[in-house]
């Protein structure tokens, strides 16, 4: 038997291990597992995670080759627009002094949520945030597709996004079709969902008991009674009010930094 049959074999064990990977329990739902782990500056386990730890815990057993930094594991994945960004996707920020050096690192969960290990300001640890807080869509910096190309992803599930605990029907990671949202201020909606939204007929209870039952589109309640905002179109998160440095992982970089240098004096 050649060489090459001999690396077939394994390649192919390979291929059938990444793509039987099903995000939302492999990656989504084994991260929120951990929401509440504290931040550890160089940490990757559930003892404590620094942000590109996190990640590295929940990624290396698909993706073995990650690298360990946020700046590097940028470069390392395949560039996303960001309004085409899927669960899954890896999003960067720009959180120190400088807005051109990625410092920070979050997973994309859907219905714009992230879920990452903080450092610093008013969520610490494994947190889930929303992405169109004020801080962290001003510091934005890429998305990033580390995992394979997977076939549609559908079904019901429960999972916790920035907004509330969803239960029901998703697509390609987002709600769509009947599903129930317990929102964090007490309000709930129960009906039909478009991308993550409510679109379709459904019911908007608010916390004073106050319903409003009918269609909705985009999110927005299109019947007769009030057309005041709901929950899911506000933004009323403490990112919004924040304006401080996220540490993240940038003195895990400098040290890193530091330490490869040493390495190359000795030799030189």
């Amino acid at each position: 038997m050649t060489m090459s049959k001999f690396l077939v074999f394994p390649l192919l064990l390979m291929n059938l291990f990444l793509y039987s990977l099903d995000i939302q329990k492999d990656i989504i739902q084994k991260g929120e597992s951990l929401i509440g782990t504290p931040y550890k500056l160089g940490g990757v386990s559930p003892g404590g995670f620094d942000c590109s730890g996190f990640i590295n815990f929940l990624y290396k057993p698909f993706v073995p080759d990650i690298p360990r930094i946020s700046r590097q594991i940028a470069s390392f994945g395949t560039p996303v627009n960001r309004d085409a960004v899927k669960p899954g996707d890896l999003i960067f920020f720009a959180t120190g002094s400088s807005s051109r050096t990625i410092t920070h690192v979050a997973v994309y969960i859907g219905q714009n949520s992230i879920l990452h290990a903080i450092s610093n300001g008013p969520d610490r640890g494994v947190t889930v945030t929303s992405l169109t807080a004020g801080y962290w869509k001003s510091r934005y910096f890429s998305a990033a597709r580390v995992l394979p190309e997977t076939s549609e992803s559908s079904g019901e599930v429960s999972i916790r996004f920035a907004k509330g605990n969803y239960t029901g029907e998703i697509r390609n990671g987002e709600p769509e079709g009947f599903g129930v949202l317990e929102m964090e201020n007490g309000d709930r909606y129960e009906g039909m969902f478009s991308e993550g939204t409510f679109h379709g007929s459904g019911t908007y209870t608010r916390a004073n008991g106050q319903k409003q039952t009918g269609t909705f589109l985009d999110g927005r309640f299109t019947g007769t009674g009030s057309q005041e905002e709901n929950y899911l179109q506000k933004e009323d998160s403490p990112w919004d009010r924040f304006d401080g440095v996220v540490e993240g992982d940038f003195q895990l970089w400098l040290q890193q930094e530091k330490d490869s240098f040493e390495e190359w004096k000795k030799h030189n």
